[in-house]
């Protein structure tokens, strides 16, 4: 009997290709959403899942609270670890960690690499993480300095098929390493996506600057394993202790130390992840989720309008099968098998979509999704199953009742049954109409956001400048009189990094050296003489630095007897408790661990040193050449190509064992908002499938409306109606659908994009221009669809039409 069933199915599916090319279009790009959606999903839900101390591996986060500010962070200082070791003895494994990213690795003088996913461990990190070791032994490799173990694929980059152990590597040019060993490849769905594990001792080389200063933090974290059986909870009154015992009482601020679970450390946007692994917002993946089942239920949709609107054309159906026998559940069933054909033949195609895409979705995506697994294959076809129920009982019901002496003969019963069933049909049109308005609000409100980070004015300059990292400040004024030489550089300035780089320090100042214990949050940039001229900072009050300032903190000098000066933004002054920036200047102040005591010569205005997620906070500029990671260089507009070159040449003939780095400032910039311009693609991919699987519902059912009302319109043809009448009178039912879906999504969309704009601390307003745009370009669409088929009904000879009834 199913066999019958699925073959007559097949035959009728067959016998109407229109309507079954809708549905299989509509149903695929439905699945296939869903299917991308849930394979992303489960890629980042599977973040270091298969550990086996997973559910007791804790990092130790750090919560700072400055009056009404809160930071929260998992990088913490150095000296933690070994303190808690000891005040945690309880702890089976406490191991720290230093990652870092954007490191030159010298493997031969004619091959310098780069390196993202470096990370310095200590012997316990191999404990808790699991990496499994091919070549050496890895705990006695990070137990000695020196030492790295590089993974199977970083080995094979550097060395190809020649053995890699006891070659030796050159990290940013200062810490020279011998590798002793070599791992597995480190898992795709992993916070630590490591290329080199390289010993924790090693640090002290690595850094210019101890590691043992409690108001340092620098890429470090701590990791514990607790012991089993035990909560966090339990260690809440010890970790107070701790507290007070590391961290030093300031006025207005607390330090708060709490354990996070290793599962939650991607999902956990608050603490941002870690370095190699920014941390996800689960609502992001909530939001792409629910937008999946909502692409793949306008697709049902569209299978219940269409298959109901369709319901005049297999009413005479219905009626000869009851007459010679057949019973609803039979009828029900029946319909049923042509929803699971249609439905299998979708996911089918859905499944050979989604592994043809995946290559394309992990490129954007910066992921490396895995192709539909088998368990993955089942959830695809319970949710094909799921859809052909979804979409498929209703039609299927709505049919099997119509009483065949009616139906057979006349048409009353089929036009009883869909009229009276009109309001089911407009209602479903409009939740179709309305997911896509919220989607194409949510589309403009993300372009025009992206469009302010763009043109808002960040006070400084970023047009024609390009930063180029410098492997070796030694050599700095060899290369800045080498730059300067050649014709299109206009300015040059050494520092820390640009404006908005994150390389910047945060450490604390003490506005008022009579009194230590009161502290204050700051940004320290390092910056030269030239900075405020090739950056285009604005100068509020008193001045620069100069080059007698550089000279007198030159390295050179015995630390001891450096001096220095400060430049503030006008966020300080405000933290100095100053209303005019002249107020602050020869004002004392003293910063970080280190002790520096320094006068302010000068303020800045404003100016962002990160995204603008986030709001300017107050920022301390020195002349410390020690730091000089970067040069900036200000270009004349003309042939960059030509001043490229001549900046690489000379770059190279000074550096000719370095990786030569350049990226235009611009380009820097739109990368603090990749995962925003990710949402914007994917909303837009999303917005565009369900408003093309909303036309195709939309042409179907104006096919079928016209179809019904053939005979009217060759009547009003004959009594005089035009052409724009006709397509007036069959489209405006649609068009005040469209219309209702706009009133009813409008408030939906302003609350949710509210919502989403709450993330950026500067940000634009959801304006009501917005919504009668899309609301525009939704009607003008949707009329579009319709009129394509009224003027073709309209032109039609009234007595084809006519003849045809």
């Amino acid at each position: 009997m199913l066999r019958n069933y699925f073959k007559i199915a097949w035959r009728n599916l067959l016998k109407h290709p229109t309507t079954t090319s809708i549905h299989l279009i509509g149903l695929t790009l439905g699945l296939t959403t869903c299917l991308l959606i849930l394979l992303f999903i489960q890629n980042e839900r599977g973040y270091d899942r298969n550990l086996k101390l997973g559910d007791r591996i804790f990092r130790v986060n750090l919560i700072r609270t400055t009056g009404a500010e809160v930071e929260k962070s998992g990088i913490t200082p150095y000296p933690l670890a070994p303190a808690m070791r000891v005040d945690f003895a309880d702890w089976p494994k406490v191991t720290r960690i230093h990652a870092d990213r954007d490191i030159s690795v010298l493997v031969s003088p004619q091959n310098v690499l780069k390196e993202d996913n470096v990370v310095f461990a200590e012997p316990e990190f191999l404990d808790l993480f699991e990496f499994e070791m091919l070549e050496g032994n890895g705990k006695k490799i990070l137990a000695e300095p020196n030492q790295v173990i590089l993974t199977q694929k970083t080995a094979r980059k550097y060395f190809g098929s020649a053995p890699a152990v006891g070659k030796t590597l050159r990290l940013n040019n200062d810490l020279k390493v011998q590798v002793a060993g070599v791992m597995r490849d480190a898992p795709v769905q992993t916070n630590f996506p490591v290329s080199m594990l390289v010993s924790f001792s090693s640090m002290k080389t690595y850094f210019s600057f101890g590691i043992d200063q409690w108001g340092l933090r620098s890429g470090g974290s701590v990791y514990a394993v607790l012991p089993e059986g035990k909560s966090p909870e339990q260690y809440a009154a010890r970790l107070r202790q701790a507290e007070k015992k590391y961290f030093s009482a300031r006025d207005g601020e607390t330090s708060t130390l709490v354990l996070q679970p290793l599962h939650d450390i991607h999902f956990n946007a608050e603490y941002e992840g870690t370095i190699l692994a920014p941390a996800i917002s689960p609502t992001y993946l909530y939001v792409f989720g629910i937008v999946g089942l909502f692409v793949l239920l306008i697709a049902c949709v569209n299978f219940i309008n269409i298959s109901t609107a369709r319901a005049m054309k297999r009413a005479k159906e219905v009626g000869v099968r009851k007459v010679i026998g057949a019973t609803q559940g039979q009828l029900v069933w029946q319909f049923l098998s042509e929803a699971f054909w249609l439905s299998g033949v979708s996911a089918l195609l859905s499944f050979l979509l989604t592994n043809g895409m995946l290559p394309v979705v992990n490129d954007f995506m910066q992921k490396q999704i895995t192709a539909p697994s088998l368990q993955t294959s089942l959830i695809l076809a319970v949710l094909a199953l799921f859809t052909a129920l979804l979409a498929g009982l209703y039609p299927a019901f709505f049919l099997s009742r119509f009483r065949p002496i009616r139906v057979l003969k006349t048409a009353s019963e089929t036009g009883r049954g869909p009229s009276g069933r009109a309001w089911l049909r407009q209602g479903l049109v409009v939740f179709q109409f309305a997911i896509s308005l919220i989607l194409a609000v949510g589309v403009l409100v993300i372009y025009r956001q992206m469009n302010y980070f763009r043109q808002k004015d960040l006070g400084f300059s970023r047009e024609a400048i390009v930063t180029v990292a410098i492997p070796d400040s030694k050599k700095m004024a060899v290369l800045g009189t080498a730059l300067r030489q050649i014709p299109g550089v206009e300015r040059l300035s050494f520092a820390l990094g640009a404006p908005t780089s994150p390389n910047n320090f945060g450490t604390d100042m003490r506005p008022d050296p009579s009194n230590p214990s009161r502290k204050v949050g700051i940004s320290l940039k390092i910056a030269d003489a030239d900075y405020l001229q090739t950056y285009g900072l604005k100068l509020m009050a008193g001045r620069f630095f100069n080059h007698r300032d550089t000279l007198s903190s030159a390295s050179s000098i015995p630390e001891e007897k450096r001096q220095y000066v400060f430049v503030v933004n006008e966020n300080t002054v405000k933290a100095l408790g100053y209303a005019k920036p002249e107020q602050a200047i020869g004002r004392k102040l003293r910063v970080g661990n280190n002790d520096i005591d320094a006068e302010i010569v000068g303020v800045v205005k404003d100016f962002h040193t990160s995204s603008l997620h986030k709001p300017i906070e107050p920022m301390v500029m020195m002349n410390f050449p020690t730091f000089y990671y970067s040069v900036g260089l200000k270009l004349r507009t003309s042939n960059y190509a030509a001043t490229m070159t001549a900046i690489e040449n000379a770059w190279k003939e000074i550096y000719p064992d370095g990786l030569f780095e350049a990226k235009f400032l611009d380009d820097s910039l739109q990368e603090l908002y990749e995962d925003e311009q990710r949402q914007f693609s994917l909303l837009r991919v999303f917005a565009g499938i369900a408003l093309i699987i909303c036309c195709l519902g939309l042409w179907g059912l104006a096919s079928f409306t016209i179809e019904r009302r053939t005979k009217e319109i060759g009547v009003r043809k004959v009594l005089g109606a035009s052409v724009t009448g006709i397509v007036a009178l069959i489209s405006k039912d649609f068009l005040k659908l469209v219309l209702l879906a706009l009133i009813i999504s409008t408030p939906i969309a302003w609350y949710v994009m509210e919502i989403w704009l709450k993330a950026f601390s500067y940000r634009i307003d959801v304006e009501w221009w917005v919504f009668a745009l899309v609301g525009t370009v939704s009607v003008l669409i949707a009329f579009l669809t319709v009129s394509f088929q009224s003027i073709k009904a309209a032109l039609t000879n009234p007595v084809k039409s006519l003849r045809s009834e």
